[in-house]
């Protein structure tokens, strides 16, 4: 099937000529009662159309901002789409965001209006109020029964009052959505800094729309009949462009998981055709296959390691459109029976595209994926890039690298070797903050922060963030990301913090993977009261240690780990150890855990 691409300027304009197109189609499914429903493009937009009358009723004016926090839903849909189509500019809040964070971005974004899901959140944001004067209204998606409260309106009630309009105020609402323009601001999207309080993204429905034409460019296999799951958080631009506004261009299905931790259960009722993930998504599944092979006897871990060795030879001559021997092609048969399908149904059946994106992915990860026949095609980008700047393509598939620009985009290194990008997918600039904007867009090209290379073939290689790079007290560069992800596709690590600028060494400190180094103390008869005395263990400081022996073995001298401490417990948004897009912040927890670190040198040569 052909896909026929929408007409229109802006994303409400394409949104509703899909509707008009599609009205019988399968747009959204959500899970409720129990079971998976589904939401028809009709049904869609009808829910869209009610609710941004609603808002405009309620006196949104276009360019006015309207900030939401709610989880991965059809009315987070919704309440989007209805901003845009009144006029407004949305806010969207990670819902993890600190109360400190919430209540700056809706202070900094002149936000009158909150639209908020649940009573969960609605109790996050109750003891800020005194602290949001600029705040009018709140609007509860799921409004508890018997709930009462000044400036507080239920969705339902918002949307019924769009439904009562007036032909006079229908006709000014419609007069507004006609009158956006493309280079109207779509989105502030507050990225969440490792320093200093969040920067708001300003991205036009030009830059979006943008990105959505390229992509077909750049995998034209798409027909619209593509389905989605969405499970990232939509506040993020990786999901929010690549997993709601891209299927709404196309055309096609999205499937909301019910909450991050059921994704496993809900994506093979979803059965997605294209997953979105970010490098941590896919290192967890690998880690669960991995332990699980380890565990199995001795004869199915043969077979594990022969499929994977059999996908090792078998899908690079299917990439490049080759027909393998006819021995090959019956092992790979085989080997599909016993391995590759049960790995294709864990993700529902009916994988055909799998992106990650929003930091490094491992090369051992994107191979060991490959050679069980499920390709990761992996992006670079950044919020300020409306998510995508280039992206690895079947036909130069090369895993470690992030492929080349996409059509239309340009990318250079400076001469300190940060990646500069130019294109219709780069922002307006930072909200309310000139200076910051001209000192990342000079020129049209956008400063990313990051350290690159090109490959012979001009693909694009990521080093490192350039603030994050270690000078060691001999003058060695090292990119402590390169170091952190080898390290973590050990089942047992969970996060891994390189220490060492100005230091004599590396050192390192590592958080564990509960879930596998219980499994490893149970197994080994560890017994310990919590997980702190755990972590301290003789034992499991020897598993580490073993661990880290292993991974020295394949590195420069100067980029081994001398050292390292455990940590008890993870590192967690609500210490401040994590941003909501869970990277970690460095520098707050250098500064965090600085005597711990200090005791991994000597004295004369602490910073």
């Amino acid at each position: 099937m052909k896909l026929l691409t929408p007409k229109g300027e802006t994303i409400p304009e394409i949104f509703f000529s899909q509707v008009e197109r599609l009205r019988a189609r399968v747009a959204l499914r959500v899970r409720r009662d129990g079971r998976y429903c589904d939401i028809t493009w009709g049904e869609f937009g009808a829910a869209v159309a009610s609710f941004s009358r609603g808002l405009a009723a309620l006196g949104v004016k276009p360019g006015e901002t309207v900030a939401m926090i709610s989880n991965n839903r059809p009315e987070f849909a919704y309440t989007d789409l209805g901003i845009l189509s009144a006029g407004g500019i949305t806010v969207a809040i990670y819902t993890s965001s600190t109360p400190r964070d919430i209540a700056y971005i809706i202070n900094h974004s002149e936000a009158r209006w909150l639209v908020v899901d649940n009573e969960e959140h609605w109790e996050k944001i109750r003891p800020l109020l005194p602290d949001l004067p600029k705040l009018e209204k709140i609007i509860l998606m799921d409004m508890p029964y018997g709930f009462s409260a000044a400036n507080i309106m239920s969705f339902a009630a918002v949307s019924a009052l769009g439904e009562r309009l007036d032909e006079p105020a229908r006709l000014a609402w419609e007069a507004d959505r006609r009158s956006i323009q493309p280079e109207d601001t779509l989105a502030i999207i507050y990225t969440s800094g490792t320093t200093g309080p969040p920067k708001g993204v300003m991205t036009a429905h030009r830059n979006v729309l943008f990105v959505c034409e390229r992509a077909f460019e750049v995998y034209s296999e798409m027909t619209g009949e593509e389905v989605y799951i969405s499970y990232l958080p939509l506040a993020h631009s990786l999901e929010r462009i690549g997993g709601q506004f891209l299927p709404i261009y196309l055309g096609a299905e999205i499937g909301y998981a019910q909450r991050l931790e059921t994704v496993g259960e809900d994506i093979k009722e979803i059965r997605p055709t294209v997953v979105l993930g970010v490098p941590r998504f896919f290192e967890k599944i690998y880690n669960r296959i991995m332990a699980g092979v380890e565990a199995a006897p001795e004869r199915r871990r043969r077979i594990f390691y022969w499929a994977l060795g059999v996908g090792r030879r078998y899908f690079p001559l299917r990439v490049a459109k080759q027909w393998p021997n006819p021995w090959l092609f019956l092992q790979y048969l085989v080997a599909r029976i016993l391995v590759f399908n049960r790995l294709r149904n864990s993700l529902g059946g009916r994988v055909r595209v799998l992106v990650s994106g929003g930091a490094p992915l491992n090369k051992k990860i994107a191979e060991f994926f490959y050679d069980l026949g499920l390709v990761i095609l992996e992006g670079y980008g950044a919020t300020e890039t409306t998510a995508p700047a280039t992206v690895n393509r079947l036909e130069s598939l090369c895993f470690g690298t992030v492929g080349v620009a996409i059509p239309g985009v340009e990318i250079k290194l400076a001469d300190d070797g940060e990646i500069l990008i130019k294109g219709g997918n780069v922002f307006k600039g930072y909200f309310k903050d000139p200076i910051t904007t001209g000192q990342v867009l000079v020129d049209g090209w956008y400063h990313s922060g990051d350290i690159g290379r090109f490959d012979a073939l001009g693909r694009l290689i990521i080093t490192d963030r350039k603030k994050d790079l270690i000078i060691t007290a001999a003058g060695k560069n090292i990119a402590p990301q390169n170091i952190e992800n080898f390290f973590k596709t050990n089942n047992y690590i969970n996060e891994m913090v390189v220490v060492g600028d100005r230091r004599k060494y590396l050192t390192a400190l590592f958080t564990l993977n509960a879930e596998t180094v219980k499994e490893y103390a149970m197994k080994n008869q560890i017994t310990y009261s919590n997980g702190e005395a755990l972590a301290r263990h003789p034992k499991i400081l020897e598993l580490i240690g073993g661990v880290v022996a292993e991974k020295n073995r394949d590195m420069a001298s100067y980029e081994q780990i001398k050292k390292f401490v455990i940590l008890p417990r993870e590192f967690s948004i609500e210490a401040g150890e994590l941003t909501p897009t869970m990277k970690i912040k460095r520098k707050f927890i250098s500064d965090k855990y600085r005597e711990l670190i200090d005791t991994m040198y000597d004295k004369e040569f602490s910073s």
